[in-house]
């Protein structure tokens, strides 16, 4: 009985044991194609969360098998099973547990590859992979997946190259470097491993001339793909990893007719294919500026990235291990440290108000996150892996095609780990980083560098009960990330349906209603902030009502319980992350639309939120309008006008700062002493084109139309895509029966701000020869608007 039972379990352990393969092989073929064709579903979530489910349901299947089987492999000297497969995620899970325990930590509103779930699925991922992958025709059939992916995305990439970006857009991909992996970066990065393997197994298998041309076809294509993206720091890796090969080449070899060879003999007979890869990179890594761009130009390919400097982000690094040493700011939550570290120059650029999630690279980041324990976790996994690196291609190993498997998963991982320290790659690259990381152990369990051997629950009972607790502990604790990331989802859905209800259908209501299920499924700052901001849209309508229709007793009933579920949101949003900036500023919006009401504390509670904004952000000009705003709500208009100046001191080109001043100064009736001092402003920075569109505004409100036009045309002049001078010229131009040219500047606006329905409506009206504003009266005066009238174009 006991050896049927036995019998049994080995065969419910191998088909188990296979399913577990299936999945993961189908999620590693996936990963490189997958997308969500839904516009409100970002391909980075779709393929976190194809590889999460994935790798959750083949753990739970493998743990299954572990137990019928009643054993489980694993590398003999159990230190390399710790320092390769856990001490990262350990590290990891620590310090999410030291820094708050959040949602945001663990699983992120998208499940971000910087989450202690995503990095614990990871590891899990890469362990399973070097598992279960271990013999030699389930590696060639993981290349041949992969080779498969990369020719289906190859495909997509040629079609929309060819024939433009609306084909096989899907209503996703609006552009041509919109893609399935991610950035068009990302895109050359993956081209960059298709690189390495089309030219390491062109070197190292013997196939025949048809599958060599097609090698060659394969490796000029992606090269091909490599100039387009021009991506500098792919040409230097790759130009590194080719490099490390060659010299493999002329001194690893275990062939004693070589070795016997000079140097010089030697040289001359380095191959030449890996050499006009090394040449070819070398022209693009001096060249490449020229070459590349002519090539980008020629197939209209823009491509812009901005990220913060390594000298930014070590000097962040180095503020937030100061103050938290062990285990840095807590996994996902670089932006915070951004916020409070940034640089004070990047205040007048465009990306003043740009909140980085990520530093330069992706490791370089993870010593903010997780302080001196986490990049030492790193580094300790990344000594053990390139002492096996460099072991492994210098490891005689007799069969050629192990050989090859060993040393082309070695490049290929090591090429993308590079791109790791480097660059913050999207999900679907890291996700390589894994797979071919846990294909190069496997390779290693294969010729037996790293040996594997079963430990068995049955026949030792403190090792059988170390074992199935620990299994079951990751068992419950998989499952239970499994539910977590499927709740997100869920909240996720409810989350974009109350978006298309509020600005596609206009449904107020709905909108709440459906904010409130996506609060249910997963209590996200950031649906407590939209649901008080719905409720705010609310409060104007009910302000807005008849009193003859409405009685007044009605209306102070809905504003009453509309002003509580709103501050309720804001508390709520702010409890739910209290170091988040953006929380404070929506509860402080909520008590600063009450404050022109004179409710008692409206103020004080408005300024104690903006004041807590501005700590956890305090370099964001931003805030500082908030306070002059909320001033000027409070009729306090020094104080109002002091916060605006505040804001252009430390932004001097900020537009939203003096458009503000300027209508301070009309509320405070001192028009013509404004004129004077934003005159002599302009004097003093001549090419500032936002001092003339104050001084352009400003004589607007005195109907000094002339006047306005000569700044509104300086500051055109200054900056020729100046949405907003272009607009309040237009009106001046109309102001003094200049239609054609009136026409002229809004038909150019239509043109950069074809959403604004403010401006087909007006230009509707000049083109009819009716006046601007006749069917709109709300949008009179747009100069005493709260807010700017169109959209700048970044």
């Amino acid at each position: 009985m006991e050896e049927n039972y036995t019998i049994r379990g080995s065969i419910s352990h191998g088909i188990l044991e296979k399913i577990s393969f299936i999945i993961l092989f189908a999620v590693s073929f996936l990963v490189p194609v997958f997308f969500v064709p839904i516009s409100f579903i970002s391909t980075q979530f779709g393929t976190s969360l194809l590889f999460a489910f994935g790798v959750i349901l083949a753990t739970l299947i493998y743990i299954i098998s572990a137990f019928t089987a009643g054993s489980i492999d694993f590398p003999k000297s159990l230190k390399y099973l710790f320092v390769i497969f856990a001490l990262v995620p350990m590290v990891y899970l620590l310090a999410g547990i030291g820094n708050g325990f959040s949602r945001m930590t663990f699983l992120g509103y998208t499940f971000d590859i910087s989450t202690v779930g995503f990095m614990m699925l990871a590891f899990v991922y890469m362990f399973l992979i070097s598992i279960l992958f271990k013999n030699k025709e389930r590696i060639l059939n993981s290349y041949f997946a992969f080779l498969a992916s990369s020719i289906l995305f190859s495909v997509f990439i040629l079609i929309r190259i060819i024939f433009g970006a609306e084909v096989l857009s899907f209503g996703i991909f609006t552009d041509l470097t919109g893609t399935m992996v991610g950035s068009w970066n990302n895109v050359g990065i993956l081209f960059g491993v298709t690189t390495i393997l089309s030219l390491l197994t062109f070197q190292m298998l013997n196939v025949s001339k048809l599958i060599k041309f097609l090698l060659l076809l394969a490796l000029a294509f992606s090269l091909f793909i490599l100039s387009l993206v021009n991506f500098s720091i792919i040409w230097i890796i790759l130009a590194v990893c080719v490099l490390l090969y060659i010299l493999y080449n002329l001194f690893g070899s275990q062939d004693p007719l070589f070795a016997s060879f000079s140097l010089t003999e030697k040289i001359l007979r380095t191959p030449l294919v890996p050499l006009l890869v090394l040449i070819v990179s070398g022209i693009f890594i001096i060249w490449g500026n020229s070459i590349g761009g002519y090539m980008a130009n020629s197939f209209k390919i823009t491509n812009i990235e901005v990220r913060p400097s390594l000298a930014v982000t070590l000097d962040i690094a180095k503020n937030t291990i100061k103050s938290q040493p062990l285990f840095g700011s807590g996994p996902n939550t670089f932006v915070t440290q951004w916020l409070t570290f940034k640089p004070d120059d990047i205040t007048n650029t465009i990306f003043w108000n740009t909140d980085f999630t990520n530093g330069i690279g992706l490791i370089p980041t993870f010593s903010v996150t997780t302080g001196i324990f986490g990049i030492l976790s790193w580094f300790v996994f990344f000594g053990f892996y390139l002492y096996f690196g460099v072991k492994s291609i210098f490891a005689k190993i007799e069969d050629s095609f192990l050989k090859y498997i060993v040393i082309s998963s070695f490049f290929a991982s090591l090429y993308l780990w590079i791109m790791a320290f480097v660059y913050t790659p999207s999900t679907v690259i890291f996700i390589l980083s894994f797979f071919f990381t846990g294909l190069f152990f496997a390779s290693l369990y294969i010729a037996n560098i790293i040996p594997l051997t079963p430990y068995s629950f049955s026949y030792n009972p403190k090792m059988g009960f170390i074992s199935s607790l620990t299994l079951v502990v990751i068992f419950v604790g998989v499952s239970a990330l499994g539910f977590g990331l499927f709740k997100n989802s869920q909240s996720l859905w409810y989350f974009q349906k109350a978006f298309h209800s509020l600005n596609t259908v206009g449904n107020v209501t709905e909108s709440a209603v459906y904010l409130n299920k996506a609060i249910k499924s997963s209590p996200f700052d950031i649906y407590y902030r939209a649901l008080s901001e719905v409720e705010l849209i609310k409060i104007s309508a009910i302000i807005s009502q008849d009193s003859k229709k409405v009685k007044i007793e009605d209306i102070q009933k809905q504003f009453s319980d509309t002003l509580s579920v709103a501050i309720s949101a804001g508390i709520s949003a702010k409890n739910a992350d209290q170091t988040n900036y953006l929380n404070w500023i929506a509860l402080g919006k909520v008590y600063e639309s009450i404050v022109p009401f004179k409710i008692q504390g409206a103020y004080e509670s408005a300024k104690f939120s903006y004041d807590e904004a501005l700590r956890y952000n305090p370099k964001n000009p931003g805030i500082l309008v908030l306070y002059a705003r909320l001033a000027a709500a409070n009729d306090d208009l020094k104080a109002a006008r002091n916060y605006a100046l505040q804001a252009i001191s430390v932004k001097q080109n900020y537009l939203d700062a003096y458009f503000l001043l300027s209508q301070i100064e009309v509320a405070d009736k001192n028009l013509k002493g404004a004129i004077d001092s934003v005159t002599a402003a302009s004097i003093i920075d001549p090419t500032n084109s936002a001092v003339f569109f104050q001084l352009g505004l400003l004589k607007y409100n005195l109907k000094d139309f002339d006047g306005a036009i000569v700044a509104f045309e300086k500051s055109i002049s200054l900056v020729p895509d100046y949405a907003n001078a272009k607009y309040f010229l237009g009106l001046s131009y109309e102001s003094i029966a200049q239609h054609d040219k009136a026409i002229a500047q809004f038909r150019d606006l239509r043109k950069t701000n074809p959403e604004s329905k403010e401006v087909e409506a007006i230009l509707t009206n000049l083109e009819a020869g009716k006046p601007i504003f006749v069917d709109n009266a709300k949008a009179a005066n747009p100069e005493k608007a709260t807010k700017l009238p169109v959209k700048e174009q970044q």
